[in-house]
């Protein structure tokens, strides 16, 4: 980093952030928010109680059946996934659950199954998805290997991958649902990074490194 960078100490930095004030009612309608977009309906209730936040029984409905659409593709169940969004009428969300149906045939060690799947089923919704190209080949790709663990693409057939793509797609029906919203929370946490790279380049202060643990980089 440029030693002419004015600095600021991790004393001073962090004594400037206590002098913010922000409203705990905010900060409550962030965490809410959260729960309602991830589809955690339990924590939602409990906390709309605690915050005594008003939730209406609208927004908790539609977030049971993108609760079960999540609860389908971490079991694994892909196909029960699909029957409930086929009806959606939304290619993103059907490549991405049609793509890890390909992994988990691939998984099963069902090859043949698995080629005649991407090609009937994954490869006609590319033409209107071409950036998605490498994902679908990056899946295919495991099809090379006796030993899918021994695959440069072995964390897709992972947990972690049923866990990502659950994640995705809760997204995209929520947004479908709701116009092109999402969490807060993240969108709070995207500005937040991109706002320490622009501000980096005009200060030297504590940046922080892990938002999960609130790790600030150390003093220089």
């Amino acid at each position: 980093m440029n030693s002419t960078l004015e600095k600021i100490s991790a004393e001073d930095w962090h004594y400037k952030q206590k002098s913010i004030n922000i409203p705990k009612s905010f900060m409550n309608q962030i965490v809410l928010n959260f729960f309602i977009v991830e589809g955690y309906r339990d924590a939602a209730i409990e906390f709309s109680k605690e915050a005594d936040i008003p939730l209406s029984n609208q927004e908790l409905d539609q977030m049971i059946e993108r609760i079960e659409i999540k609860k389908n593709i971490l079991d694994g169940d892909i196909d029960s996934a699909l029957e409930k969004v086929n009806k959606k009428n939304n290619n993103l969300i059907l490549f991405k659950l049609k793509t890890q149906k390909l992994i988990e045939l691939i998984k099963k060690d069902q090859i043949d199954q698995a080629v005649k799947y991407a090609q009937t089923e994954i490869i006609p919704l590319l033409p209107n998805q071409p950036h998605l190209i490498e994902e679908i080949e990056q899946a295919i790709a495991l099809i090379a290997f006796s030993d899918i663990k021994k695959s440069p693409m072995n964390h897709l057939v992972q947990n972690s991958q049923r866990i990502k793509v659950a994640s995705e797609i809760n997204q995209h029906l929520y947004q479908d649902s709701m116009g092109n919203d999402q969490a807060k929370l993240r969108t709070l946490m995207k500005l937040l990074l991109w706002a320490q790279e622009i501000l980096k380049c005009e200060i030297q202060y504590p940046q922080l490194l892990e938002i999960s643990k609130g790790q600030f980089s150390k003093e220089e």
